[in-house]
């Protein structure tokens, strides 16, 4: 009984010992839970975070347009970001830094009712147009209409936040700006709603990464970013050769995302995880710079490079 008993206090102090030795780690997300956050949870649930020795936590934002913001006040480690916005906050000054890649690809697209009579892009002339964040948007969709002749003064703008599908559904704009091809998108189709979708990679754009990591840039030599790609990559792979699986561990912590649209959105999106998230592209990145700064949304691009943490 004795020996029965001092076992059980080993392996109790032993839990706590290695409790203890965790390290917090804390991560904002770019938006409510969904299925491009899936190496993320899936790192919590395969307990891939412990076994690298985090304890993490992972927040959804009040506000998606506020996640970075709150990386660089330092309440959050690390938060979710596309490139475009990113660009737009470190010109504004803020002090952060991209360490890796969540979706290297974009997903933003034009989605338009069909029945507007928008066939080809430079027939959007004249129409309304919702859109979600602002800035990111707008210069998107300036790039776009200037590929085909026009601009943003031969278009109406509309805030409409996040209610972007409500809004093209309700009719109450011809087309909206920011529709996720993964998400938004697919999610017209199931309402049997008739759109036409342009890309902005087919008007102007480069390549870009869709969401990365960020942190603030006074972290950049935090011993617990290398823990964390530890085990996001460990995540990546296990998604990779257990699709399936995968979307039922998700499954089983979110029960919300067990609808139909999520189980598209799954498959249109797994595949688009890097296998190694810490790689960061430098390229698509810099000209990314010099398009944003051609069309005068950056300041400089000079010290731009400084801005992605070098591996």
């Amino acid at each position: 009984m004795k020996k029965y008993l001092i076992f059980f206090i080993i392996v109790i102090l032993a839990t706590t010992v290695t409790a203890e030795k965790l390290q917090p780690l804390s991560i904002i997300l770019d938006w409510f839970v969904n299925p491009t956050h899936g190496p993320i949870v899936l790192a919590q649930e395969k307990d891939f975070f412990k076994r690298a020795g985090l304890k993490v936590k992972i927040i959804t934002p009040a506000d998606p347009n506020d996640t970075n913001k709150l990386v660089a006040a330092g309440k959050a480690d690390i938060g979710i970001g596309s490139d475009p916005q990113f660009l737009i906050l470190t010109n504004a000054g803020l002090p952060l830094l991209r360490i890796g890649t969540l979706i290297n690809a974009p997903l933003d697209a034009l989605t338009v009712n069909k029945n507007s009579g928008v066939n080809k892009l430079v027939q959007i002339k004249g129409k309304t147009i919702g859109y979600p964040v602002g800035a990111i948007d707008k210069f998107r969709l300036q790039v776009m209409l200037d590929n085909v002749g026009l601009s943003l003064k031969d278009v109406h703008l509309v805030d409409v936040h996040y209610n972007l599908v409500q809004a093209l559904l309700s009719e109450k704009v011809d087309a909206i700006d920011g529709a996720m091809r993964n998400y938004e998108v697919p999610q017209i189709k199931l309402q049997k709603f008739p759109v036409n979708t342009f890309y902005p990679e087919n008007y102007g754009l480069p390549s870009y990464a869709e969401l990365n990591y960020i942190i603030n840039r006074k972290d950049k030599n935090d011993p617990r970013i290398r823990k964390f790609f530890r085990a996001i990559k460990n995540a990546t792979l296990y998604i990779k050769q257990h699709p399936k699986a995968s979307w039922q561990i998700l499954l089983a912590a979110h029960p919300e995302l067990n609808t139909k649209l999520n189980r598209i959105s799954w498959k249109m999106t797994y595949p688009l995880f890097p296998n190694n998230p810490s790689y960061t592209n430098q390229d698509d990145f810099m000209c990314l710079v010099k398009l944003m700064h051609r069309y005068k949304w950056l300041k400089d691009i000079h010290h731009y490079s400084y801005y992605v943490a070098q591996k």
